[in-house]
């Protein structure tokens, strides 16, 4: 996996352009259990041309998977040297615990990577990252 993100929305253009908006990392919620409204698991992968199914567990912080039933992806690869995108939009994905929940992704059965969620009880975590100029336009 080259890349793998959360975020409140993900599309990907006519032209084949992935196009991410609000990535984030951890979410605050006022109590436990509650249902997450929506939100997109969004995956990039180097792979050989092709179809390919990915598996996608959702492990909480008991070790249990949350999703119902067994969630398995289509992902194409045009051709050699171009990547594969999971772009996989979530609703009312029950919580009930705070901590780390970990979206473990498989190809086969190989493990290709995990991207990482923690929930926390409370106000809404601060993003203090700043941006940066780079040159002129």
């Amino acid at each position: 996996m080259r890349m793998g993100v959360l975020c409140d929305h993900a599309l990907i253009s006519q032209d084949g352009k992935l196009s991410l908006i609000g990535i984030f990392d951890r979410i605050a919620v006022p109590s436990l259990p509650i249902q997450h409204p929506r939100f997109f698991v969004v995956a990039v992968f180097d792979m050989a041309p092709g179809e390919h199914q990915v598996r996608v567990e959702l492990i909480d912080p008991t070790g249990h998977n949350v999703l119902q039933e067994q969630v398995q992806i289509p992902v194409s690869v045009a051709g050699v040297g171009q990547s594969g995108n999971l772009v996989a939009e979530l609703n009312m994905l029950p919580l009930e615990f705070a901590g780390r929940y970990d979206f473990n992704l498989y190809i086969g059965e190989e493990y290709v990577g995990a991207i990482p969620l923690t929930v926390e009880v409370g106000s809404a975590p601060s993003y203090m990252g700043g941006q940066h100029q780079i040159g002129q336009a």
